[in-house]
């Protein structure tokens, strides 16, 4: 996860400088969207909508650069209100899988 969350902040992989601080706000989002009611399957799948909430949540805070940081940290707001409504049961249906069986 840390790979992908540098690369979609625009940090190439050979900066290790904000390593620790990335993968605390990580955990961070991670545990911000379980309580804020996201199903604890969608965080453990690491969907596209998580990583990118994730990422959102990470250019929120990193750097000492804040003239962005309510732009994003909306975006995260928002891409978690939307991941609370999402029901995982129907987005495996909609792919075919029965869990009945």
């Amino acid at each position: 996860m840390l790979e992908l969350i540098k690369k979609r902040c625009g940090i190439a992989l050979a900066i290790t400088v904000y390593d620790e601080e990335i993968t605390s706000y990580i955990a961070d989002a991670r545990n911000d969207m379980r309580l804020s009611g996201v199903d604890i399957s969608l965080l453990e799948e690491e969907t596209d909508s998580v990583v990118t909430a994730i990422t959102f949540y990470v250019k929120a805070n990193l750097g000492n650069d804040r003239s962005d940081t309510e732009k994003y940290m909306d975006l995260y707001h928002k891409k978690v209100f939307r991941l609370t409504m999402e029901d995982p049961i129907e987005k495996e249906e909609a792919c075919g899988i029965n869990l009945s069986n």
